[in-house]
């Protein structure tokens, strides 16, 4: 079985996700700020445990672990966020893939009716579309947030020691190797 090819279902998703621009663009900044808070908030602990075993003053300790809480909760409103946009975008571009292919499916012409019963149609129309809204309100949002924090965590390696930076940049690239060979030997498979 031959697949269709990349660009066509960008094309394809771009079609249903152009009407929601404005609310993908939010959802980049949120997954943005999510990434970002969650990088935050491991260096605020850093800073904590510094200024604590220097002994520093109690007012200091309170204002960063005051800002630790502050920052884990605008980090849990952040992830709640972004999933509830990206659900709704999902949602609604997904519906209106649905009436598109309840459209298509009542054009056509009887003879298809005949060969195909009712119950594989709806399967088709409402089962598959909705796998396909959580392929792209679940699976597409974790895995753009997980780069970010890979690229935002490998950059701040590389900040606090180049040379941790790089074993941790040749770790990520000859983890991507093997998947990447694993893949292509599992997917005819």
């Amino acid at each position: 079985m031959k697949l269709p090819s990349i660009p066509r279902h960008f094309t394809l998703l771009i079609t249903y996700l152009k009407p929601h621009w404005k609310r993908s663009l939010l959802l980049i900044f949120l997954l943005l700020a999510n990434a970002g808070l969650q990088l935050l908030n491991p260096q605020l602990v850093k800073i904590f445990i510094d200024t604590a075993t220097l002994h520093g003053l109690t007012s200091t300790l309170l204002f960063l672990a005051l800002a630790l809480i502050a920052s884990m909760l605008v980090s849990q409103g952040v992830a709640i966020s972004d999933t509830y946009v990206g659900e709704y975008i999902a949602w609604s571009a997904t519906n209106q893939l649905r009436a598109d292919l309840l459209a298509h499916c009542l054009s056509l012409d009887l003879s298809f009716h005949k060969v195909h019963p009712v119950g594989e149609l709806i399967e088709r129309i409402d089962g598959d579309v909705d796998t396909l809204s959580n392929f792209f309100s679940r699976l597409m949002i974790q895995l753009i947030g997980n780069s970010l924090l890979l690229l935002g965590g490998l950059t701040i390696f590389f900040q606090l020691d180049w040379q941790f930076g790089c074993l941790l940049l040749a770790y990520i690239l000859l983890y991507l190797t093997c998947m990447t060979a694993v893949r292509k030997r599992l997917v005819p498979l």
